[in-house]
């Protein structure tokens, strides 16, 4: 079943050291291979939901691993248990 879901980093720093390190927590995401959206605020994921809760747990595992951190780390999910859930039937209309 496809879900989307969105993710937000926020390191609880500077602006000039926080940029990396959500740059940082963007790249396990684009590594992942999972559909996304990144934008000003939070990334959107789509996909199978194992595979995307897989990958929320590796960014809050990552900043949990950053001991010398606090992070605020903000999870939403869209699960229908019988329908995929894809974004761009909740968005492409908006689109420019």
């Amino acid at each position: 079943m496809i879900i989307n879901a969105t993710i937000q980093v926020i390191p609880l720093s500077a602006v000039t050291e926080a940029l990396p390190i959500v740059d940082e927590a963007i790249a396990l995401i684009q590594q992942s291979g999972i559909s996304y959206t990144v934008g000003a605020f939070e990334t959107t994921l789509e996909g199978e939901y194992e595979a995307v809760q897989q990958l929320i747990r590796q960014v809050e595992d990552f900043c949990y691993n950053n001991k010398q951190r606090q992070f605020l780390v903000y999870t939403k999910l869209h699960i229908c248990g019988g329908t995929d859930i894809l974004a761009g039937d909740k968005t492409d209309k908006f689109r420019q």
